[in-house]
């Protein structure tokens, strides 16, 4: 009795890892390396460049991006880039006034990457705790890094693009976005 008991948990517990390394496998992409992209001119550029706002079109930092969305025909390139390692590689392109705003993240792990979109705002409502998010799903991405591995004080270049599909039903709509970005990971 107690061996089938064994066999029987054995058996849940290998399938359960099946089903979440295969789930990992299908919506984490692998991350594309081009030890050259670092080399562009266009990242040179960006050290002369003030990075755009949403308050001005020249802010006071350098420049870490060229990252613009474009949704039903308007195009936005207010992106600030942020890039944290703990332990996972988080790149954020965020866009806000402090108050609410929003953006996409790409969460890197073993040189496979996953984007999301997210947002947050400080208008907290009694039932808010209640809302799972926004509907979303990731039509098409890509994720192109200088190299493959990154430690906290790394400089990082790469490439970015995504369309993805934001609510559903007759309010769905496509966004697209696309850019290079630079940085040092904190």
């Amino acid at each position: 009795m107690i061996k089938k008991t064994g066999k029987i948990a054995l058996i849940i517990i290998l399938g359960f890892l099946v089903f979440i390394t295969g789930k990992f496998f299908l919506e984490w992409k692998s991350v594309e390396v081009d030890h050259s992209l670092s080399q562009k001119p266009l990242f040179k550029a960006f050290n002369k460049q003030k990075q755009a706002t949403i308050w001005s079109q020249e802010g006071e930092d350098a420049k870490t991006n060229d990252f613009k969305i474009t949704s039903d025909s308007t195009s936005f390139e207010y992106y600030s880039c942020y890039i944290n390692r703990n332990p996972a590689l988080n790149i954020t392109f965020s866009v806000g006034d402090g108050f609410s705003g929003g953006g996409y993240q790409i969460d890197i792990l073993q040189n496979r990457y996953k984007v999301s979109p997210y947002s947050y705002t400080d208008n907290i409502k009694p039932l808010d705790f209640l809302n799972t998010g926004e509907y979303y799903k990731v039509l098409d991405s890509k994720l192109i890094l200088n190299k493959e591995s990154y430690e906290k004080g790394d400089s990082i270049f790469g490439y970015t693009e995504l369309k993805i599909q934001e609510g559903y039903g007759p309010g769905k709509y496509i966004v697209e976005g696309k850019g290079y970005f630079k940085g040092k990971v904190n």
